[in-house]
Formats: structure tokens, sequence, C-alpha cells
């Protein structure tokens, strides 16, 4: 799990410790007690920085940054497409224990989920966006879809075959090449094709 919380190691802490306990316990189960207990801080200091665990955990839940790398819009689509499946799939296997239950928890508590996307997660996706607009301008991918479309049609599959997964105790056999060569069928724009 990485957290954008740099300089402030008490904030980072107890950040670290209400997203563990979430995922592991549940909302209920993640008590401010518990969460001030495993980031090594007194209850009081939890309370004195954050007035409820709601509030802490929205706040944690901001905080929470992807290393998602995205590609450089200068990189050949295929050899882009490849790492950044590279990069999301390590995204996914990094928090391979974390992920699928702390998204049961936000869908169980929606006011966890405060107002809006994680400002890291909306950064690297606009970089992604990015990625596959600039694709566009420069003709290797088609015009006709939205970039953000390409981009969700990329990831998509790939997050809902983890999630899968997850939910079924099995990893399924993924072969990058082939994955990227299905996605760019039909999806290749003018300057390719010829």
């Amino acid at each position: 799990m990485h957290l954008l919380t740099e300089g402030d190691p008490t904030r980072r802490r107890l950040f670290q410790a209400a997203l563990e306990l979430l995922a592991e316990r549940g909302y209920k189960g993640a008590t401010t007690r518990a969460i001030a207990e495993r980031a090594g801080v007194s209850e009081v200091t939890l309370f004195r920085r954050f007035r409820s665990k709601e509030a802490l955990l929205r706040e944690a839940l901001k905080d929470l940054a992807p290393p998602l790398i995205p590609p450089d819009p200068q990189t050949p689509v295929e050899e882009g497409l490849l790492r950044l499946l590279e990069s999301y799939l390590g995204l996914l296997e990094a928090h391979r224990a974390f992920l699928p239950k702390l998204l049961s928890e936000l869908l169980r508590h929606p006011e966890l989920r405060g107002e809006g996307v994680p400002e890291g997660i909306v950064e690297a996706l606009g970089q992604v966006v990015g990625f596959f607009q600039a694709k566009q301008e420069t003709e290797e991918l088609r015009r006709d879809e939205p970039p953000e479309e390409l981009a969700l049609a990329f990831l998509g599959p790939l997050f809902a075959r983890f999630l899968l997964g997850e939910a079924l105790g099995v990893r399924f056999p993924l072969d990058p090449e082939a994955y990227v060569r299905g996605y760019l069928e039909g999806r290749h724009g003018p300057r390719r094709r010829g």
C-alpha cells in the first residue's frame, strides 16, 4: 500500500493502520483503539488529528496512491500498452490481500467514500487517459471512441479478472502480448493499418 503522506510520520502510520484494519476487520472491527495501537500512538492523538474514525478513514482513502506508472505518450502503442499492463498487474498484485476487502467495505459503507476519488488515483488515471489520447492524435488508435473509454476497455477486464480470481481463489494465466494484440484488434488507427 502506498500513501502520499510523506512529511508527517504519525499521520502516515495512522493512515496505514486504519486502511489495514479496515481491510482485515471491516469498518466495525477497525476501532479507533485498534488503529491507534497498530499505529503506535494513543487514542487521544488519533482524536486530536481526526474528529472521528470515519474522518480518519476518509482522509486515508484520499491519500492512497497507486504505484501505477503510465507509459510515456511517445512510446509506441504496443510497447506502451505492455508497460501499462505490467504496471497495472503489479499494482493489483501488490494489493492482492488488501484491494478486494477494501472495495467490499467501500461498497458497504458509502460514507467512507467522501467527496470523490483519491487525488493520486485521479492523477494516475489522467496520465493513463493521456496516453490513449496521444495515441489517437498520432493515429495509432482509432478516434471514434473517447480516450477514457479506450482506457477503461483496456484496464477493466484486467480488474474484473483479478477480482474474479480472488473470489474463486485461483489465478488465471495471462499472456500479456496476446492480451494487447486482442485489445488492439479493430482499434488501430489508419496509420497502423496500412
